[in-house]
């Protein structure tokens, strides 16, 4: 029981040691040089807000992080009525949603308006699309490539492909995001099985000879276009599974390409069909 005990304490401590990791890659430039010490109060949430509207996040004038609140209407109903996203003290997943916010503004404000439209279509128990919504803002990890070889080898799921014959094209013609604020708290306990939902977006070329933060802007912007369009990631089979332990960079054990001989984690089933979203 005391090994057990000692690694939930690890868990639970405050600490920012995560963010050299490259799974929290989005995050940084709203971190840069103002991370919290310690766990974050109300001033710090608000502190961090104030810093991402200064540097030019296009977050709405109304929008606060309320540590403690627990609105009487629906969630997505109460952030877009009110702008108060409610928010537990001391606790990672609120943690990872507030910094979400700040990263992906424009997706997360289009992720509310597609919440919105469903309840107010009668779906406050949610459909296909809401389904979809939740995924992607709980475990979705934006896939840009430049190649449509690529993003079909991710979707037909030809993980020895994708992770080593094409190895050296993450980074330079491919790259992943990461969006999902589930995703970000598992970031701190990674293990074997650990995976997220990719939405693989195609990009020009030219798209990786930019900087990371314009790269950042341009997939939010074109995330939050597609999310304004109900049509578009109409269901979660929009996405594919990723397995981010194979990310080249995000793994140790991944220089060993016997790790990708795990089948059990790299699953060799084939998806019908491809869900490749273009840009």
């Amino acid at each position: 029981m005391a090994p057990f005990l000692d690694a939930l304490s690890a868990v639970n401590a405050w600490h920012t040691d995560y963010l050299a990791h490259p799974l929290y890659q989005p995050l940084r430039p709203v971190l840069a040089g103002i991370e919290p010490s310690s766990w974050p109060q109300q001033r710090d949430y608000d502190h961090l807000l104030a810093a991402a509207r200064a540097m030019g996040q296009p977050l709405p004038a109304n929008l606060r992080f309320v540590c403690g609140l627990e609105p009487d209407d629906y969630y997505e109903s109460h952030i877009a009525d009110t702008g108060q996203v409610p928010t537990r003290l001391q606790n990672w997943h609120d943690w990872f949603n507030a910094l979400a916010w700040l990263a992906w503004p424009r997706a997360k404000q289009a992720l509310n308006r597609r919440h919105v439209r469903a309840i107010r279509r009668g779906e406050a128990r949610r459909g296909p699309l809401r389904d979809a919504a939740t995924l992607l803002d709980e475990c979705g990890v934006i896939v840009a490539t430049s190649d449509p070889a690529l993003g079909r080898a991710l979707d037909d799921m030809q993980w020895k492909l994708l992770f080593m014959a094409r190895r050296a094209d993450w980074g330079l013609n491919m790259e992943a995001r990461t969006l999902g604020h589930a995703v970000m708290e598992m970031g701190l306990t990674p293990h074997i099985g650990w995976c997220g939902k990719a939405l693989i977006l195609d990009v020009e070329p030219e798209f990786f000879a930019l900087k990371a933060e314009q790269r950042q802007q341009r997939l939010d912007q074109r995330l939050a276009a597609l999310l304004d369009d109900d049509r578009q990631i109409a269901s979660p089979r929009a996405m594919c599974p990723l397995p981010l332990l194979g990310i080249p960079g995000w793994w140790p054990d991944n220089e060993d390409p016997a790790f990708y001989d795990n089948t059990a984690y790299f699953c060799p089933t084939r998806r019908a069909k491809s869900s490749t979203v273009s840009a």
